[in-house]
């Protein structure tokens, strides 16, 4: 069981929702050429679906489109059938483009981070208010527990790249309590 201070640290930061949505389609029917990686589709429902990209010169002829939801939007689609969200996107995509024949798409990928009981959500986030002290407790270990991940990192908590020097900080704190016996990790006080 982790101690008091170990829970309230963890409390205090908030898990956001990212959704990137993968769909794949028998053809082509998006612009192509140079600025065209990226098109966006404007609502009134806030989040709506909001944000394409095509990955033709990444992937010639892979025929798939990235959308990106967030937040309440991507709590309600990973809530719902693949089948419903896959609806959904078409739709919005021919309303983009009214003059082009917009297949079914053939299949999709949602990945559910909010509702995976191993995650809940996709990255950290550091609330307003949260100083080097919040930092500080929730890198701190509990006995012999360490805890390390892109929410640990300072300056690139959310990213990839953050988790990974985490995961660096962490080994060598773990190295220097092994080899030379520095096992104190020491936490300011929070107006020092």
């Amino acid at each position: 069981m982790l101690s008091a201070w170990k829970i309230v640290s963890i409390y205090q930061f908030d898990m956001s929702v990212y959704t990137k949505i993968f769909l794949k389609f028998p053809k082509r029917f998006w612009p192509e050429g140079p600025g065209t990686e990226f098109f966006l589709y404007a609502s009134g429902r806030r989040g709506y679906y909001p944000v394409w990209q095509q990955f033709e010169k990444q992937y010639p002829g892979s025929n798939v489109l990235l959308v990106t939801v967030t937040d309440e939007e991507s709590r309600r689609i990973e809530q719902q059938s693949d089948n419903q969200t896959r609806a959904e996107a078409v739709e919005v995509l021919r309303k983009m483009f009214p003059g082009k024949q917009v297949p079914d798409a053939t299949d999709i990928l949602v990945p559910r981070w909010w509702s995976n009981r191993f995650f809940k959500g996709t990255f950290s986030n550091w609330p307003i208010g949260v100083n080097r002290y919040e930092y500080d407790q929730i890198r701190a270990p509990v006995g012999r527990v360490y805890f390390t991940g892109e929410h640990t990192s300072e300056h690139y908590n959310g990213y990839v790249h953050g988790a990974y020097l985490a995961g660096i900080d962490s080994a060598d704190i773990l190295i220097k309590c092994a080899q030379k016996k520095i096992c104190k990790y020491i936490v300011q006080g929070k107006y020092k």
